[in-house]
């Protein structure tokens, strides 16, 4: 095996000069939305999840700095894409305008790349955010959060994530997290499902 090598991870192809975290979310992304779905980027930072959202469904975006709703809507004007963007706190998730109930909510945390790494998100109004979430979703709706641990806050926010979603009603959630055991610094990436008559039992054995 030579060191160009790859693994096959979740469908995707991920070698040494890929984000694992993020080619995940974006391949379960794209089998799990259609059309006529909405999405919302509750984090939109630069701009790259929500142009990755438009090429899928009807996307709402949101964030609390001028800058990272600036950047988003130059990146999708850049590409002909459309999304409706709110400069908004994500803990006020539950008071924006949408059309129907959304499919998937996508949270990328941490702080605006090239920004201030002092204004991140945090774990209180992270947990108000999610929490909220799960209740605006369509029946069949997900929740897709990444997770950035290698400082402070983010070590601090991923902890939080991960023990309230261990909690979640089993009978009604499937949750998923997706993390390198020997990289505790490196990003993770939990997959939140609601329980329909058509999913997957993963309990199940073989």
């Amino acid at each position: 095996m030579g060191i160009k090598d790859q693994t096959i991870m979740m469908g995707a192809e991920i070698g040494s000069e890929m984000k694992p975290h993020l080619t995940q979310a974006h391949a379960q992304w794209k089998q799990f939305l259609k059309k006529d779905d909405l999405a919302i980027d509750a984090t939109c930072g630069n701009g790259q999840d929500t142009l990755f959202l438009t090429d899928l469904c009807e996307v709402v975006g949101l964030d609390i700095q001028p800058a990272a709703i600036q950047q988003t809507r130059e990146r999708l004007h850049k590409k002909g894409q459309e999304a409706q963007l709110f400069l908004h706190p994500h803990e006020q998730i539950d008071t924006l305008p949408l059309p129907r109930a959304p499919r998937l909510i996508v949270y990328n945390l941490g702080y605006l790349p090239g920004g201030d790494k002092t204004r991140t998100t945090m774990t209180e109004t992270t947990l108000i955010s999610v929490k909220k979430g799960l209740t605006l979703l369509a029946p069949d709706g997900a929740v897709s959060i990444t997770c950035y641990p290698g400082h402070t806050e983010g070590a601090r926010e991923e902890q939080a994530l991960e023990q309230w979603a261990a909690s979640l009603p089993k009978d009604q959630w499937l949750v998923c997290h997706h993390k390198w055991l020997n990289r505790l610094d490196a990003p993770s990436w939990l997959w939140i499902s609601a329980i329909t008559n058509g999913s997957t039992d993963y309990t199940e054995t073989i």
